[in-house]
């Protein structure tokens, strides 16, 4: 995380850390979409009828694709394997009454790149759950989440069955 622009973006939390202050806005657009801003200034359209733009839910999901899938290509070019191509997919179930929160999600890595060793993979993969992604960490405790991977040789297509990763909370960091 690079530091923010003045003292005035970092606040104390409760333990009397100074953290990042994080400042989203919401305009707006009438029906179910809204225009959302933050402190930096990029937008995006929301909508709860996924007309305008994403649902809010959605965005969750986008949020946690997005977390994950930096944190693997970072960690796979740290152990000097990096990736040719990468695509990320989630499919994930919602509670049946309200709140329709996520019960349980599988989130599918497809990676393309010369010697990619899949124990470094699978590694990366549980560095970024269990250790970095910000997004997992705030999502319900309860969540039933699975991660499976498919390595793919360079300029193919996707293809074969998905390896599932044994998911275990990080001992130390990459080797």
């Amino acid at each position: 995380m690079g530091q923010a622009a003045h003292p005035d973006d970092w606040i104390t939390d409760w333990k009397g850390i100074f953290v990042e202050k994080v400042n989203v806005t919401l305009n707006w657009n009438g029906g179910k979409a809204f225009t959302a801003t933050n402190g930096t200034g990029c937008q995006i359209v929301l909508d709860g009828r996924k007309e305008a733009g994403p649902s809010p839910m959605d965005l969750v999901l986008q949020g946690l694709g997005g977390c994950s899938a930096i944190d693997v290509v970072v960690i796979m070019e740290k152990v000097r394997t990096p990736l040719s191509r990468f695509e990320l997919s989630i499919e994930a179930v919602r509670n049946e009454t309200d709140p329709k929160y996520y019960t349980e999600a599988v989130i599918r890595f497809d990676v393309w790149g010369d010697g990619i060793n899949s124990d470094k993979l699978s590694r990366a993969i549980n560095l970024s759950i269990f250790k970095y992604c910000s997004v997992y960490h705030s999502l319900r405790s309860d969540l039933k989440l699975t991660a499976e991977y498919r390595i793919n040789p360079t300029g193919s297509e996707a293809s074969g069955n998905y390896q599932v990763v044994e998911m275990a909370v990080p001992t130390g960091e990459l080797q």
